[in-house]
C-alpha cells in the first residue's frame, strides 16, 4: 500500500499517494478549500498510512480532514527521526519542505554529494553531503515574492508578473522589473551550482518547487528536475519511522 503526503507550504496544500517513490495520484489545493481536500482524501484507496509536513498549517487541522480508515498519521517535527542526519543547529525552525526535499533526494541519490534547489515562495539551497548529512542551506525571496516586494516597497514600480518572453536588460520600468527579478534569480542560481561544482566536480543538482517548470531550462547545468520531491522524502520519512 502507498502512503499518503501531505505538504502543507506557504501558498498551497499539495497532496500525494506514494508508492515506490512515485506518485500513484496527487492534487494541489488552495488554503480555503477544506471541503475539496477531504472529498479528494476520501477518493483515495487504502493506505499505509499518512505523514503531514505543514510550514504554515497545524498539522490537526488536516490531521480533522483525514478519514477514519486510516490508522497511522505521523507529523513530520523537527524531533522527527530521519534517513538523513539532521545538522542543523535550529531544527525546530527548519522547514519541514526542506528537510523532506533533502531526505527524498538523498533517497534518489544515495551516497553523492547533493544541491537541492527548491523554487517556490522562497528560493532555498540545500546541502546534502555524501554521507547522508544534512548540512544547511540558504533562503532568499522567490519569484513572486521579489516582484510583490518591489512594488510594496516603492512608490512607483509597478507589480510586474513573470513572462519567458523579456529582454536581458529592460527599455522601460516594467520591464527592467522583470529582467532584474527573473536573470537575478538565474544567475543566482547558476552561481550556486558553479561555487558546488568547484567543491565537487560529481555533485548532483536537484530543483523542485512550484517555479521549477519555469526556471528548469533556463540553468546552465545539468538539473535533475523533481517536482515531487517533498513527498518522495516524506515517503521515506514516513517508512523510516513504521517499519
Amino acid at each position: 500500500m502507498g502512503v499518503i503526503c501531505i505538504d502543507a507550504g506557504n501558498t498551497f496544500i499539495k497532496i500525494a499517494l506514494m508508492e515506490h517513490s512515485a506518485a500513484i495520484s496527487q492534487a494541489v489545493f488552495p488554503y480555503g478549500k477544506p471541503a475539496k481536500m477531504q472529498e479528494y482524501l476520501q477518493s483515495l484507496p487504502a493506505a499505509e498510512g499518512v505523514i503531514v509536513a505543514s510550514v504554515s498549517l497545524p498539522a490537526q487541522e488536516i490531521f480533522c480532514r483525514i478519514p477514519s480508515k486510516i490508522s497511522v498519521c505521523m507529523e513530520l517535527t523537527g524531533d522527527t527521526p530521519t534517513p538523513v542526519r539532521n545538522l542543523y543547529q535550529t531544527p525546530a525552525s527548519l522547514g519541514k519542505d526542506r528537510l523532506a526535499a533533502a531526505v527524498g533526494a538523498y533517497r534518489l541519490y544515495p551516497q553523492k554529494d547533493i544541491l537541492v534547489i527548491d523554487a517556490g515562495t522562497a528560493l532555498t539551497f540545500d546541502f546534502i553531503d555524501r554521507q547522508g548529512n544534512f548540512i544547511g542551506g540558504n533562503i532568499s525571496p522567490g519569484l513572486n515574492m521579489r516582484f510583490q516586494a518591489l512594488h510594496s516597497y516603492t512608490k512607483k514600480i509597478p507589480l510586474a508578473t513573470p513572462t519567458h518572453h523579456y529582454r536581458t536588460i529592460g527599455n522601460s520600468t516594467e520591464a527592467a522589473v522583470i529582467a532584474g527579478v527573473q536573470n537575478g534569480i538565474i544567475f543566482e542560481m547558476n552561481e550556486y551550482i558553479r561555487y558546488f561544482k568547484r567543491q565537487n566536480s560529481e555533485t548532483i543538482f536537484v530543483m523542485t518547487g512550484g517555479d521549477l517548470i519555469f526556471f528548469v531550462n533556463k540553468i546552465e547545468s545539468l538539473i535533475f528536475a523533481q517536482p515531487n520531491l517533498v513527498h518522495i522524502g516524506l515517503e521515506e520519512i514516513f517508512k523510516y519511522n513504521v517499519k
